[in-house]
């Protein structure tokens, strides 16, 4: 076949095939020839990697989201979330795939004793959070924390995880974080469908900012263990440090298909005989394609 055949081909033509790619193949065929350089700005083009609703995500939004093209829009999503639902959550787009992303914040998660009259943990503002307010636990209790999300708000055709998104404070500027067994139990369930794994809520042999950085709390005694823990299975999973300044660990992984219509719910709880000793701050559930 003769290559230069696709040089032939009307705009159209090739806008159509490229809507049918994804955007990181977009920008791959832009850099492999200037044929395809010349239609990639096609509002047809990025119309396609758009979400189907995207008008109805738009008119929920906090603020207004100002664009001047397609192409504009989707980069706009892909390069920093935007806040729905009277900020309750924030939306935004994966820049590689497309497939819709989410993060739910602590207004919609159900934490136990968040409002218990003893105020094991608080609301308060923190500077780098997409949100308002965010919540931190005072009193050490076990945690358990849940959301959810109803498939037909994702992707379809699209593997998700979902990442709880926290901080862990220090009381003592010199003192390490615990990097022994804080063992917490995590589980999707999709439908019928669960999957649990035991999580790490602690990145291992990680130093963090003083506590007089971030927030004057109580001086609640840490327990350091100097020896990295032995996994029991493959099963078990450790934090990790994000580039925004916060930790995540994974909830687990699921699948999205065509059309479907069901609940999805992300939980955290702690093990029987692990009580997490420091103080955590919740900032949210992220949800966003796995690869």
């Amino acid at each position: 076949m003769d290559n230069s055949l696709i040089y032939s081909l009307p705009d159209e033509c090739l806008c159509h095939v490229m809507s049918l790619t994804s955007p990181r193949d977009v920008y791959n065929f832009s850099l492999a020839s200037t044929c395809f350089r010349s239609v990639v700005d096609s509002d047809a083009i990025w119309q396609a990697f758009l979400p189907s609703d995207y008008a109805t995500i738009l008119s929920r939004t906090v603020d207004p989201v100002m664009f001047t093209s397609n192409k504009d829009l989707f980069f706009k999503l892909s390069e920093s979330h935007v806040l729905i639902d009277g900020g309750k959550m924030s939306f935004g787009l994966e820049r590689s795939s497309a497939a819709k992303c989410y993060m739910i914040s602590t207004s919609l998660l159900k934490i136990d004793l968040a409002d218990a009259p003893r105020f094991y943990w608080r609301r308060i503002s923190l500077p780098d959070s997409r949100f308002s307010h965010v919540v931190v636990r005072i009193i050490p209790s076990r945690l358990h924390i849940v959301g959810k999300i109803n498939s037909k708000s994702l992707s379809s055709k699209t593997r998700y995880g979902a990442y709880l998104v926290y901080k862990l404070i220090e009381t003592n500027g010199d003192i390490f974080f615990p990097i022994g067994r804080m063992r917490q139990q995590t589980s999707v369930t999709v439908g019928r469908h669960i999957r649990k794994n035991t999580v790490y809520l602690e990145p291992f042999y990680a130093k963090y900012t003083s506590a007089k950085d971030r927030l004057a709390l109580t001086n609640y005694t840490l327990k350091v263990l100097d020896e990295k823990p032995e996994f029991d299975n493959n099963n078990e999973i450790s934090a990790n440090e994000r580039d925004d300044g916060w930790i995540e660990v994974g909830l687990g992984a699921f699948y999205i298909d065509k059309d479907e219509d069901r609940e999805v719910e992300m939980k955290l709880q702690s093990v029987e005989g692990s009580l997490l000793e420091n103080q955590i701050i919740v900032h949210g559930i992220e949800i966003r394609p796995k690869h």
